[in-house]
């Protein structure tokens, strides 16, 4: 887990901004990009800069050293530079430019304009800050949203909310994925952020699912096991007989994680082999 105030991110700022003047080929974009740097504290300069990255900036995949990424990865273990463009990390050079705490009035006003991808990035940049635990209200916000990219970049592959999110809003934040149907594997901490009233939430969820004739997503399951009341391994042994191949083969999985051998084996079962990160690139990658 992140660290609230993290040390290092003086060479963070540095890092990535060099990063950025390291992949401009052209020199325009390159004069450009650097005279920006050096004027965003104002903000007329700041909103400006953030907007005309992508007519300043020849876009294309950006080539990051091992060391800018073990660094990034320390903060989100989950960062791949094949998630970032060179227009998006010079919008995060520009973000993490920005002093704080005064940056938390210009990113919000930002928020406030800007358009779909601009916010993507925006959620994505935010846990990279050094106050980061600033923006826990505007990210809470940010997953009321329906449009699918801008969830996403809050809710997949993106440490804040494992790191700064009380219980319910983590609880809030992955029911709102189900109903979204997004893919639940790739939610950062999903099985260290399990708990008890999340369990009941999606066995409520469940009944509500079959009472309506309709399924679940197999990887729901995943967040139910560790939490297995009597009820809820009826409706695993329910799900066992009845749901789809992947359906069966996860409540299976958390039947076998309650000890409940004897009656898998009364059923001419096998033990599933597949691992939860398998489950739920069966679903999503198929």
């Amino acid at each position: 887990m992140q660290q609230k105030g993290v040390t290092g991110i003086i060479s963070l700022k540095e890092e990535v901004f060099k990063c950025c003047l390291n992949n401009l080929e052209e020199q325009s974009s390159l004069d450009w990009f650097k005279e920006k740097v050096q004027k965003l504290e104002t903000n007329s300069s700041f909103f400006l800069a953030f907007g005309m990255v992508k007519r300043k900036v020849e876009n294309g995949s950006v080539i990051i050293s091992q060391g800018l990424k073990s660094k990034l990865q320390s903060i989100n273990p989950a960062f791949s530079e094949e998630d970032w463009d060179l227009i998006s990390f010079c919008r995060l050079a520009f973000l993490l430019q920005l002093n704080s705490p005064d940056n938390k009035e210009k990113i919000e006003t930002l928020l406030a304009s800007a358009d779909i991808k601009e916010q993507v990035i925006i959620y994505r940049a935010l846990q990279y800050l050094e106050n980061a635990e600033d923006f826990k209200l505007n990210i809470i916000d940010g997953i009321r949203t329906n449009m699918i990219d801008v969830f996403d970049a809050i809710a997949l592959e993106n440490n804040y909310a494992f790191t700064y999110f009380s219980e319910d809003a983590w609880n809030h934040m992955v029911l709102k994925a189900i109903f979204m149907e997004r893919p639940i594997y790739r939610i950062h901490g999903i099985d260290q952020r399990k708990n008890e009233k999340l369990a009941g939430i999606l066995q409520d969820f469940v009944h509500e699912r079959w009472a309506a004739g309709r399924v679940v997503t197999p990887e729901l399951w995943r967040m139910i096991s560790g939490f297995t009341t009597e009820s809820i391994i009826e409706d695993l042994k329910k799900a066992v007989l009845n749901d789809t191949d992947l359906g069966k083969a996860a409540a299976q999985k958390v039947l076998e994680n309650a000890g409940q051998n004897d009656w898998i084996k009364s059923q001419g079962l096998e033990p599933v082999k597949l691992t939860w990160e398998e489950i739920g690139k069966e679903i999503w990658e198929a």
